[in-house]
């Protein structure tokens, strides 16, 4: 599951990097969006990554677990909730920022 989430944040960053380009082409360099989107991007890195692993390490089912987001983002530790399995796959959303990540059953606790 943690490997999952870390592929998500790389997905997240990728998206957001794609969003900044466009932020820029609307706004400009100094748009107050993209401000907000470099600080997201300049969050998502190799140290804060094995930071957020350590943290998901020290967490044991079935106790929630940790969002990547909110800590990466936020520094703020948010529970993932799981959501109604879906075939091969179970949900988990955050109860913070509401983001969804879909883990394969197989990976649940990998």
């Amino acid at each position: 599951m943690l490997s999952e989430l870390v592929k998500a944040v790389d997905m997240k960053k990728a998206s957001l990097e794609k969003e900044l380009e466009n932020q820029k082409n609307r706004e400009g360099e100094c748009g107050e969006n993209s401000g907000k989107i470099k600080r997201k991007i300049l969050a998502i890195n190799d140290h804060s990554i094995r930071e957020y692993k350590a943290l998901w390490l020290s967490f044991t089912p079935p106790g929630p677990f940790p969002c990547p987001l909110c800590y990466l983002f936020d520094g703020k530790v948010s529970d993932l909730k799981t959501l109604p399995r879906m075939e091969d796959v179970e949900p988990v959303r955050c109860t913070v920022c509401g983001e969804t990540f879909e883990i394969p059953v197989e990976l649940l606790y990998a």
